[in-house]
């Protein structure tokens, strides 16, 4: 699945207990998010609330956790966890699907216009 990085905010709902989190890429049919090291374990299934990117949307879905990693990060841990939504409403995973395309589709387009410019610039310069 074609992945988007993003820095976006999150809210973790475990046991009750919100915890905030950092969403760091986006793809259609989940998400990996970080956060400090706190202890203890990643449930294998969470609630999260998060942010569209751009969009002034918030999501609320189900996950499932796909992996959990801990690695040391500038003096401290972080933790970071991969997550496949498992339910959400239909009008948010379209909106999810929607920003990953187009975000996947101006990136592209970037790129081609990088690779342009370069050209164009040895080109000139030949």
């Amino acid at each position: 699945m074609p992945r988007v990085d993003v820095e976006t905010l999150c809210s973790e709902i475990v046991d009750g207990i919100e915890r905030p989190s950092i969403v760091v890429d986006l793809s259609e049919t989940g998400l990996r998010v970080e956060r400090p090291y706190t202890g203890g374990r990643t449930p294998p299934e969470l609630q999260l609330e998060f942010e569209v990117p751009g969009v002034d949307a918030i999501i609320w879905a189900r996950g499932v956790t796909c992996f959990d990693q801990v690695r040391q990060f500038r003096g401290g841990l972080l933790r970071t966890t991969g997550i496949r939504l498992a339910a959400a409403a239909a009008r948010d995973l379209r909106l999810l699907r929607d920003f990953v395309v187009e975000s996947r589709r101006a990136e592209a387009a970037r790129d081609a216009m990088d690779s342009y410019l370069c050209f164009a610039s040895a080109y000139a310069r030949g």
